[in-house]
């Protein structure tokens, strides 16, 4: 009754430099007056990686490898635990990264489910009627009061009282959080599980596939597989914890053309008591760098031999592809390697993501004139190095 009249309003069709760009805070995951979604399977690290993206974001510092736009107030809703295991993660966090009190005082906000539920959705009498947000206000008002730029609400589920598998009442969730956003000028990360025995991708994210449609950025947060710590050298029991992330939906961005790494180190916080003598170890998030994946034999001229090939393209003012299937097919960097190296198919796919997070290797844009298509083609633009080369001898 008292929404306002419905007009159409003509295009300002105003000139594009006079556009203001995009309010990334995070790389190109987290962006003021949108919901970003972190998804992974359970006892992965998600917690403790979300809570090190809030450190970055609150410092301004990239500890973990990512670049922060913006320094901003954080505030971390972890609907799960008590406030003194968010406590022991935050300690653990600032020990192994160096921070400072000074750096997050102020500037870092938490709040235990525990101590209060926060409900962002709930039936009105519990079946079959509308959908009410009793603590989209009280969240606004909190946020404004605190100039929070960034919420990360841990886990999503435990924000409402809905059925997570009813798209309609999920999708009602998920818009009172970007409500909440777009009334705070706030980022909204909602870290979310997987079903349980399923694969970590964004279609295995638990309930409702209305969340993930409604987040404008979502990433994939996965262990380690075999074959990948086989490939890069990981012992057996150490591949726990190793993980990595993958962005798995980017509405306002490319998306990455290779996962981040991360490995979960244990830090012990000194806090030893008479009762327990050991005290506390905790997981934090640190970045980790891939290994570069050598030809079978050891054999860095053989690496050389297989980027110079990459870098001249296939013929046809072509260029080969960091992606396969479909119709790149022939135009799959990995049948470099595999032709050259002797690399298994695997091999050369994770050879490749190396090399572009490392930027030995860089996608670009070009025109396939014989075709008269736009492509995304790879490009040399960085050289194995000498440390590199004795690495890998």
């Amino acid at each position: 009754a008292g929404a306002a009249p419905l007009t159409a309003v003509a295009a300002p069709l105003p000139d594009p430099a006079s556009i203001p760009p995009r309010a990334w805070l995070y790389g190109t995951r987290l962006i003021r007056r949108f919901v970003s979604v972190l998804v992974a399977p359970g006892g992965v690290g998600k917690s403790a990686l979300a809570l090190a993206q809030a450190a970055a974001v609150a410092t301004g510092r990239p500890i973990l490898g990512e670049h922060v736009h913006h320094a901003v107030p954080v505030w971390v809703l972890n609907l799960e635990d008590p406030a003194e295991e968010t406590h022991r993660r935050l300690a653990a966090l600032m020990r192994h990264h160096a921070i400072g009190r000074d750096a997050l005082e102020g500037r870092l906000y938490l709040h235990s489910g525990r101590d209060r539920r926060v409900t962002m959705g709930e039936l009105a009498d519990g079946f079959g009627s509308p959908v009410t947000h009793p603590d989209r206000d009280a969240v606004v008002a909190a946020a404004r009061e605190r100039g929070i730029g960034l919420i990360v609400v841990d886990p999503f589920v435990k924000s409402h009282r809905l059925d997570e598998n009813s798209n309609a009442q999920i999708d009602a969730a998920a818009t009172a959080w970007a409500e909440v956003s777009e009334l705070t000028g706030a980022a909204v990360l909602l870290v979310h599980h997987v079903r349980k025995g399923a694969p970590a991708d964004i279609e295995a994210a638990r309930g409702a596939k209305a969340l993930t449609d409604a987040a404008r950025a979502a990433a994939i947060l996965a262990p380690m597989s075999e074959d990948e710590a086989a490939q890069m050298g990981v012992a057996p029991g150490e591949r726990w914890r190793h993980i990595r992330l993958d962005d798995a939906k980017a509405n306002l961005a490319p998306r990455a053309t290779a996962a981040l790494w991360y490995r979960l180190e244990t830090v012990a916080l000194g806090n030893g008591t008479a009762d327990y003598p050991s005290g506390d170890n905790v997981a934090v998030v640190a970045p980790w760098r891939r290994p570069v994946a050598a030809a079978p034999s050891g054999d860095v001229d053989s690496l050389r031999q297989a980027l110079a090939a990459i870098g001249r393209g296939p013929g046809g003012d072509l260029a080969y592809s960091a992606k396969r299937g479909g119709r790149v097919g022939d135009r799959w960097a990995g049948h470099v390697l595999m032709r050259i190296c002797g690399m298994t198919d695997r091999a050369a796919r994770l050879q490749i993501e190396t090399w572009l997070a490392d930027g030995i290797l860089t996608e670009w844009p070009y025109r396939d004139r014989l075709h008269r298509k736009r492509r995304i083609g790879l490009r040399v633009t960085g050289e194995l190095s000498p440390q590199t080369d004795s690495e890998d001898q």
